[in-house]
């Protein structure tokens, strides 16, 4: 009777605290919460004055979602109980600006989930399943990001010459550079593709023998060398205005396996330098 009587009390304390509009109050501060973070694409992006020599993919459209929005793509947690037509009218901005026979490039505010590329690649019919996807995965992952989309042009490969890992996605060269926005230059800079810090944590076979091939040829080699000498001789075209602050981690990619209008290196993302993978404060200079 008196375990009884302290489950009665704890359920009842709970019900006084989680009330609606305390429910309602929080979920109006993680909303804004994620608005103010850096990371979100549209927090960083706009602040590009001019790419210079580095290439970009085409912004299709950036759509940043309402709180009421927010809440209605997440009603539920299961696939099935999704509500395809509610979500496609609050998708309707982007969907305008596709074209029905078109893949696109996709990521919400602050992810992708390469991890999964086949929800990175989307048609116009699929926007709203794919998104739904990768942010789920986002939630579990805490990666914020959830109050915005981001659709691109994408980047085509050729699949003769380019291998895949992550359910499709093309292993090019690419280059994580910190870059100090207030002294204007780079901090140092790191294979993005660093073996020792990738390869464990590949959890496909098939992507490990792909990685470790990737790895053993001398063109790749060669290729870092090149995507590393250019960015340290053109990183000055890069131009910012002043908004962004300390250092940032900038990702680059060397993409040499498509048509000349495509081939170039491309800037494809940032984020604040002590928030990326391979960031080490002891290699910042005073």
């Amino acid at each position: 009777m008196e375990n009884n009587l302290d489950i009665e009390k704890i359920m009842k304390n709970i019900a006084n605290k989680f009330t609606p509009e305390y429910l309602e109050k929080l979920s109006k501060n993680h909303y804004n919460e994620d608005r103010n973070y850096p990371e979100n694409f549209s927090n960083w992006y706009p602040h590009i004055k001019s790419f210079g020599q580095f290439k970009n993919a085409k912004i299709i459209y950036n759509q940043v979602f309402t709180l009421q929005e927010v809440n209605t793509m997440q009603e539920t947690d299961n696939i099935s109980d999704v509500n395809w037509n509610k979500l496609n009218l609050i998708l309707k901005p982007t969907l305008d600006k596709m074209n029905d026979y078109k893949l696109y490039s996709i990521k919400n505010g602050c992810f992708s989930n390469k991890f999964d590329f086949s929800t990175c690649i989307t048609d116009k019919k699929h926007l709203a399943e794919n998104l739904w996807k990768l942010n789920y995965v986002s939630s579990m992952y805490d990666t914020g990001g959830y109050t915005e989309l981001v659709v691109r042009e994408l980047i085509p490969y050729n699949n003769r010459v380019t291998p895949t890992i992550y359910n499709g996605m093309p292993l090019r060269t690419e280059l994580r550079v910190f870059y100090n926005m207030d002294k204007k230059k780079i901090e140092y800079v790191t294979d993005y593709w660093d073996y020792d810090y990738c390869y464990e944590n590949l959890p496909n076979i098939t992507d490990k023998i792909i990685f470790k091939w990737f790895h053993q040829q001398d063109s790749t080699i060669e290729r870092l060398k090149y995507i590393t000498d250019y960015i340290y001789k053109n990183i000055h075209s890069l131009e910012f205005d002043d908004t962004l602050k300390g250092i940032w981690s900038i990702d680059f990619m060397l993409c040499t396996d498509c048509e000349d209008n495509y081939n170039g290196i491309y800037l494809i993302d940032m984020a604040r330098g002590f928030r990326s993978a391979y960031w080490n404060k002891d290699k910042i200079e005073e």
